[in-house]
């Protein structure tokens, strides 16, 4: 049974599972490199540098926004396509995202190295830590044309039934930054810059075993230059904006609650919510690892019209999601202290303060899991707007307004419960959204059946 054959017949628990644990293990990688990162910085550099560090972070943001805009819009353009047999038109969705990627990714890259110091100021830099983020800033911005194209192909081959060749460069990619933070941070004591350069130097490695699923012929698209199709790039853009504008909103959140932590509290605070904002990465990854592995599934099927199968993809995941958040707000509330502790590094003076605002600051984990998982069923589904709505609404309209209401009523208490207010609030509008949407979805795959057969 090929590819194609598999999401539209096999066992979807099966073949859920097979993009699933991939997919997790991968993303686990990932958010492990970023913990790595704060746990070097925050040990042996010190409270300067991580806040620094947590100053430069929103740059992640806009190069996974882009990534995550041709990546998924491309996967889930080119997995309705293959549901509807339309190969000529999933190769120049394929090859219409590397271009977009490499050209957007280089012109940031030259530009950004170039306007340095006036994007490090942009982002919130005072005059003390200017040397340190313009220090972390210039490895990662000068390669971010690589960390660009793999996220992006990452979503691509995972799409394309290769989830384990992902996991792969996931791992290798991750575990090379994780070796070179020790060598060039702790042994050449480099700061933060060798923190930054290894960072810049694992994408080189997973992009390089991600070419082995196009060596080794395992791919069912292929590269091809006259790609340019006016309405096909429109599909790939609308499919990737949900994803996207919720990636380059969280960089917004960590400005906004920057600015905000440092006139209701003090610095400590921006570096506590630096160790908050890498471990909500982590669940972050999670999610959208989740999220990804039932993607295909769904888009194939939606482009199929097989309303039965993608539905239930989509519960699947639901669940999955719901447990993994569950388990791991229990083990927060269990180990609170031993997790912070972790982090605390050169200032354990903060050690009760974080304790408390780790319990409350992920309250919103359930929240976040199941709003993931429907907005990437909008966006598999090929319904932009309403995925695009949820982003905004999630990641940045509702925490400037829970910022604006509890902030400055309740003061930093108030900033840790902005999250879980924006989750709830999504979550209570966009149910009955959901199931009228239910209805249209079953009715139109019905007539998609009908004209594909």
């Amino acid at each position: 049974m090929n590819h194609k054959e598999l999401l539209l017949s096999g066992d979807i628990n099966k073949v859920y599972k097979a993009y699933l644990l991939p997919t997790i293990l991968a993303m686990i990688t990932g958010s492990i490199y970023v913990i790595v990162d704060v746990l070097f910085v925050a040990v042996f550099l010190g409270s300067d540098a991580l806040a620094a560090f947590n100053i430069g972070m929103p740059v992640y943001t806009l190069y996974s926004a882009i990534s995550l805009l041709f990546g998924v819009g491309a996967s889930t353009t080119m997995s309705i396509l293959m549901g509807r047999n339309d190969t000529e038109n999933s190769n120049k969705v394929f090859s219409f995202a590397i271009i977009g990627n490499l050209t957007i990714g280089i012109s940031i890259a030259v530009l950004g190295t170039i306007f340095l110091e006036p994007l490090s100021i942009a982002l919130g830099a005072t005059e003390e830590l200017l040397p340190l983020v313009k220090s972390y800033l210039f490895p990662i911005h000068s390669t971010c044309f690589v960390y660009i194209l793999n996220q992006c192909m990452q979503v691509i081959v995972r799409a394309d039934y290769n989830p384990k060749l992902v996991m792969l460069a996931a791992v290798l990619g991750n575990l090379t930054n994780i070796v070179l933070d020790y060598v060039f941070v702790v042994e050449l004591e480099w700061g933060l810059f060798g923190a930054s350069f290894a960072t810049a130097i694992g994408p080189f490695v997973a992009i390089f075993v991600l070419s082995f699923h196009y060596i080794l012929k395992k791919h069912s698209t292929k590269f091809i230059f006259k790609c340019f199709d006016k309405e096909l790039l429109k599909e790939v853009f609308k499919n990737g904006s949900g994803t996207s504008i919720l990636e380059f909103s969280s960089g917004s959140v960590v400005f906004f609650f920057n600015f905000v932590l440092l006139r209701v509290s003090d610095s400590d605070a921006v570096a506590i919510y630096a160790i908050m904002s890498n471990i909500a990465y982590v669940g972050k990854g999670l999610f959208n690892g989740v999220s990804q592995a039932a993607q295909p599934i769904i888009s194939v099927n939606f482009g199929a019209g097989n309303f039965d199968r993608l539905d239930k993809a989509f519960k699947i995941a639901l669940r999955t999601a719901i447990i993994i958040s569950v388990i791991t707000y229990a083990i927060i509330i269990l180990f609170p202290r031993q997790i912070m502790s972790v982090f605390i590094g050169n200032y354990e003076h903060l050690l009760e303060e974080s304790v408390s605002i780790l319990i409350i600051y992920f309250i919103s984990l359930v929240f976040t899991g199941i709003n993931t998982i429907i907005m990437y069923y909008f966006q598999s589904t090929g319904n932009s707007k309403i995925s695009s709505i949820m982003s905004v609404m999630r990641g940045f309209v509702l925490i400037i307004v829970g910022l604006a209401i509890f902030a400055f009523s309740l003061g930093e208490l108030g900033v840790w419960i902005t999250i879980s207010f924006a989750e709830i609030v999504t979550l209570i509008g966009i149910i009955p959204v959901k199931k009228r949407y239910d209805k249209y979805l079953k009715e139109r795959c019905e007539t998609m059946k009908m004209i594909n057969n």
